[in-house]
């Protein structure tokens, strides 16, 4: 008899395999081979989901070459999916079972890079699950087995993960329902050189960081699919040599780019405050904090005020802490959770003098965070009880100008208005020390800046302190009958920067409405019937105005108050009563056309005629533009005047005789 020869695998899952999931939140698994025996009539796949039946398919190999192939689809879900595969052949009625593979899950993968507070490593975490997975052995140093190319469960002997690697697995496992593989790469005490040192000729060489954990994902089959880079370092260069970090990450970044291309997101962290004296970590602080307009998907986030700091490392709570705040990022950036406001730290977008009299500053952050202002931190340490304020750690002109400047501070949605001690000419401002120690704790824990939910804003150095913008005078609302509001202002600023517009009914929240060219004078609020947000006749409104540049922002006008009316606006003119008769009479019946070009006539009370009737124009700020008197002959029901003179505007119209008065509004517009 023959020997049978053994059915070849070219493709076959690897016990707890994860496979990276697709747009259609599912994936396929690559099963192929070669049945080199031509009595094999068919090969059959069987596939089960937690050990029930799911799919099931039999073919017939190529006649020629005995290749197979399968491609079976499975969902990312809180299931676990088996493979058997068999073989039938011709002189045999029953299959027989070549093949066996289990516990084969579809989800998401994240890598992690960095040193010493990407390893965080804590063997006391208990929790582990079957959905939380990671590929090879590795154990945080400078050296890696090749051959150590299997999958496992984190949080195992196999492969201690960081714990808010594992924290962020667990948060995703239990509230999104998606198995993920996370597969780090962190050294503790590695600097961004090593991290960024690839071997063109052989990126996955295994004699460098960048190559070893390329090589790990690349062997898993996940490089080209990993959703996200999650980046911790930088102490090495902050307490030596800063400027190699802002020289050397965009290398790295385009490195991720290249060989991670299913990348869509790089957390970023803003490493702490150091207790080494290096004036340029400051500057590393701030790149970190800028990457996210340098690079549209990096995402930073701010370490300074982490619970449990200990001068470089963090204990557990730092970690658990660290491992919420980014499940919140990814679950809105990747998973589509829409409650997300204030979640980020807040990253500093203008910083100017509020007044010309530069004795108040304005910081200005993104508008999804309502901004908060710490009180002073009480610190306990080694018998000593003493409170630190923030404003010792408010510079201007860092390192050689002042602090302690700050007198009060207004929170006003996401900004802060800083009123201080004096007027300053300062150019500009610094938020945190370069590096900090003092003789009590030995390193920062003193209050930071954070936004309403309590998520810590991003540090800075030395941002440029933009001058005063002149702000708004004589803001006037004048209602235009039911059709719009007319705002007017003077205009001090240049043409390079804006108008920022807001309105706000009776909940009295202002939301912007218009902006404006520098130019501008005058705008139109219109009523419309097809949007909600159109005006409404009766209602109250109040509006605001301020000029706004990319880098700065005037304080906002007084708020003017105006509101469509159906019936006439009609007020006693001094010493005269309004006729009973006048109450009822609608605008567009009284005075038309409004607006008007040339000729304006107006619509009087029968009672009127025959009398002397005193016509009044004046502009909204009560300058007096045209006046004459009109004798009204018997019987006549109509003035008739002309504007074609008067230059385009807003106008009041006062009517007067002897027994009573009218005033409205008038536009004139050419």
């Amino acid at each position: 008899m023959r020997a049978q020869k053994a059915v070849r695998l070219d493709q076959w899952p690897a016990r707890l395999q994860l496979y990276p999931r697709n747009q259609l939140s599912q994936c396929s698994v690559a099963i192929s081979g070669q049945a080199p025996d031509d009595d094999v009539k068919a090969i059959s796949l069987v596939v089960a989901r937690d050990n029930k039946p799911y799919q099931y398919r039999k073919i017939i190999p190529d006649s020629l070459t005995g290749h197979f192939a399968f491609a079976p689809v499975i969902k990312a879900e809180l299931n676990q999916y088996s493979f058997q595969l068999f073989i039938h052949r011709v002189l045999q009625a029953d299959s027989v079972r070549v093949a066996f593979r289990d516990s084969i899950v579809c989800g998401d993968v994240f890598l992690i890079m960095g040193q010493s507070n990407a390893v965080g490593q804590y063997e006391d975490y208990t929790i582990r699950s079957t959905f939380c997975r990671t590929f090879g052995v590795h154990n945080f140093n400078n050296s890696y087995n090749p051959a150590d190319t299997a999958w496992c469960l984190t949080n195992t002997k196999e492969d201690l993960t960081c714990l808010w690697g594992m924290e962020l697995q667990r948060m995703i496992k239990e509230k999104q329902g998606i198995p993920t593989a996370i597969i780090n790469g962190a050294v503790g005490g590695t600097t961004i050189t090593s991290h960024a040192n690839r071997d063109a000729s052989q990126p996955m060489s295994l004699s460098t960081l960048y190559g070893r954990l390329l090589y790990r994902a690349s062997k898993a089959g996940v490089a080209s699919q990993a959703k996200a880079m999650i980046w911790r370092q930088g102490e090495a260069e902050a307490a030596n040599n800063p400027d190699v970090y802002v020289r050397t990450f965009p290398q790295l970044y385009n490195y991720w780019k290249l060989d991670y291309p299913g990348l869509r997101k790089i957390y970023h962290s803003q490493i702490n405050i150091l207790t080494d004296n290096v004036i340029n970590a400051g500057v590393l602080r701030d790149f970190q904090r800028r990457s996210k307009s340098i690079f549209a998907d990096n995402e930073p986030i701010a370490t300074v005020g982490l619970p449990g700091y200990e001068g470089v490392h963090y204990d557990e709570a730092g970690h658990y802490q660290f491992g919420l705040e980014l499940y919140r990022l990814i679950a809105r950036d990747l998973y589509g959770v829409v409650d997300t406001a204030g979640i980020g730290s807040p990253n500093l977008q203008k910083l100017y003098y509020s007044k010309p009299e530069q004795d108040e500053i304005t910081l200005e952050f993104e508008p999804v965070h309502k901004m908060s202002w710490p009180a002073d931190t009480i610190i306990s340490s080694k018998g000593y009880r003493y409170a630190k304020s923030l404003s010792d750690f408010i510079y201007t002109d860092y390192p050689t100008g002042e602090s302690g400047l700050v007198k009060s501070v207004a929170e006003r949605g996401n900004s802060l208005v800083i009123k201080l001690t004096k007027r300053i000419t300062a150019k500009h401002l610094t938020y945190l020390p370069s590096s900090y120690q003092d003789n009590q704790v030995g390193f920062y824990v003193g209050p930071v800046i954070r936004n309403k939910l309590g998520m810590r804003a991003l540090s800075f150095y030395q941002v440029p302190i933009a001058p005063a913008l002149p702000a708004a005078t004589n803001f006037l609302a004048v209602p235009v009958d039911t059709s719009a509001i007319e705002l007017s202002w003077d205009n001090k600023i240049d043409s390079l920067a804006r108008w920022s517009i807001e309105r706000a009914d009776t909940n009295g929240i202002f939301k912007q409405i218009a902006v404006l060219s520098g130019t501008s004078q005058t705008y139109q609020d219109l009523r419309s019937s097809d949007t909600k947000s159109s005006l409404k006749i009766g209602e109250i409104y109040q509006y605001r105005i301020r000029s706004v540049s990319p880098q700065s922002a005037s304080d906002y006008s007084p708020i003017v108050t105006a509101s469509l009316k159906v019936v006439l606006d009609a007020k006693l003119l001094p010493q005269l009563e309004v006729e009973s008769t006048l109450v009822g009479i609608a605008l567009g019946t009284l005075l038309y056309p409004n607006p008007a070009d040339d000729e304006v006539s107006v619509r009087l009370p029968l009672e009127w005629s025959g009398d002397v009737i005193q016509l009044t124009l004046t502009d909204p700020a009560g300058k007096v533009i045209l006046q004459r008197n009109h004798q009204m002959s018997l019987g006549a029901t109509s003035l008739i005047f002309s504007v074609a003179a008067l230059p385009s505007g807003v106008y009041i119209v006062s009517l007067g005789y002897g027994k009573g008065g009218i005033r409205c509004r008038l536009v004139v517009a050419h």
